[in-house]
């Protein structure tokens, strides 16, 4: 007598059979992909915003996290008075050049 003559049953599912056993391992896939792509949208996220370790952040301005809002605007050297008047009229607080 051998073990070939006392099948194990476990579960109702034989355990040669690949096929039966498939729908055994769709929870564990799903929970993997999901597990996956949580750590690469993170990933991703540090990557994007650049937030590495030794990465230094730019800072605009000294206050920009206490209490203002730091707008950068961008233009010609010939308009600098328009864009500066354009600021004071809608209530900037602080203009630099």
């Amino acid at each position: 007598m051998n073990i070939w003559d006392w099948p194990m049953d476990i579960g109702g599912k034989p355990s040669w059979n690949l096929y039966k056993n498939i729908p055994a391992f769709i929870p564990i896939t799903f929970e993997f992909t999901v597990l996956c792509a949580a750590h690469g949208m993170v990933i991703t996220f540090y990557l994007r915003s650049k937030l590495l370790p030794g990465v230094t952040p730019n800072v605009i301005h000294d206050r920009m996290h206490d209490d203002h809002f730091v707008l950068t605007v961008e233009g010609k050297v010939s308009d600098e008075t328009t864009i500066r008047e354009s600021l004071k009229q809608v209530g900037a607080v602080e203009i630099r050049s």
